[in-house]
């Protein structure tokens, strides 16, 4: 199945299609009326969408699919009228595999689960390499959440498995870094730091519900201080875990996101952490480009504004063709 609603190519204003929302914001218009902002998706795509009507007792909420009816234009973006929502398990009675069709995920899962654990079984510290193992190693690791987690509620990475597949990316990049700029890397730390340095989003996110917003744990803590707890947690299960890796890989993942007004109590201070944190916003920043370029209708150029970017995106080239 097709969801037509998504072909940039044809849209076809006020036929009714199916929607997964997520980010569902209740706003009011200058006539103190509600409406809702909200991000729509399926499995390849995310748009931004304005919700001007719905049906008695069909108010939205995210990590629900809507059927409505739709409307595209280039200046004022989609806009939808709800019909009826339904669960993704409701609809799949009626359409055949409907959380391949709309819930975002990872395509490559398998692969990327056989690159984590070619990532832990080249640990040579055998500290680090048994955390790994105890948290987030395939078949072993007791935080199954890894697997499953989206890495943020928008902008990057926000489909089931986004969690395990930017970590992944994130330790792929500090391999290639470290290799650029010397020995004087401590390797073990800087992959165990990358793969491990958002661990904390397993609590941080709903992705049980297909939300992808934040849990209670996750407005209150949020996943820098969540993944430190839960990291003390099993390194306490660990017999003579030094003190000296402990303090340095607390200090990436409370680091990882470089500045304070960026949301980390602390600045990276170690060579590790600041390796990490570029490496961490450049993988992101990619993905955003991506999902931004994916989002332009065909024969636009500019994208959506994008908070990571702090910009909109020019899409032009290979991206231009295939938007």
């Amino acid at each position: 199945m097709e969801n037509v609603a998504y072909d940039k190519e044809n849209y076809v204003n006020n036929n009714p299609a199916f929607f997964l929302l997520t980010n569902v914001v209740q706003k009011s218009k200058k006539d103190g009326n509600p409406y809702y902002s909200c991000s729509v998706r399926d499995s390849k795509t995310v748009l931004s969408a304005n919700i001007w009507e719905w049906e008695e007792g069909q108010e939205p909420i995210s990590g629900v699919v809507a059927l409505a009816t739709y409307s595209y234009k280039r200046k004022y973006g989609l806009s939808l009228k709800i019909r009826k929502l339904y669960t993704l398990e409701e609809l799949n009675n009626h359409i055949d595999d409907a959380f391949s069709i709309f819930l975002p995920r990872v395509e490559n899962i398998e692969n990327l689960k056989d690159e984590l654990s070619d990532l832990i079984q080249g640990i040579e510290n055998a500290f680090l390499k048994e955390l790994l193992e105890k948290t987030i190693s395939p078949g072993d690791g007791e935080i199954k959440g890894f697997f499953l987690a989206p890495a943020a509620t928008k902008n990057h990475h926000v489909k089931i498995g986004g969690l395990l597949e930017h970590s992944v990316n994130v330790a792929k990049l500090c391999k290639i870094v470290a290799r650029t700029f010397g020995d004087d890397i401590d390797m073990d730390l800087l992959i165990a730091g990358a793969l491990l340095h958002d661990i904390g989003k397993v609590q941080t996110y709903d992705y049980k519900s297909y939300s992808f917003e934040f849990t209670d744990e996750g407005l209150l803590e949020d996943h820098i201080v969540l993944g430190i707890k839960k990291l003390a947690v099993v390194i306490g299960k660990i017999d003579g875990f030094p003190k000296e890796i402990e303090q340095n890989l607390f200090h990436i993942v409370a680091s990882h996101h470089g500045l304070k007004e960026w949301g980390s109590p602390v600045v990276p201070r170690t060579l590790e952490a600041i390796i990490i944190h570029n490496c961490d916003r450049l993988e992101a920043q990619m993905e955003a480009f991506r999902e931004l370029a994916r989002s332009v209708p065909k024969g636009g150029s500019w994208s959506d504004y994008s908070g990571i970017l702090g910009t909109k995106v020019f899409v032009y080239g290979k991206y231009g063709e295939d938007t």
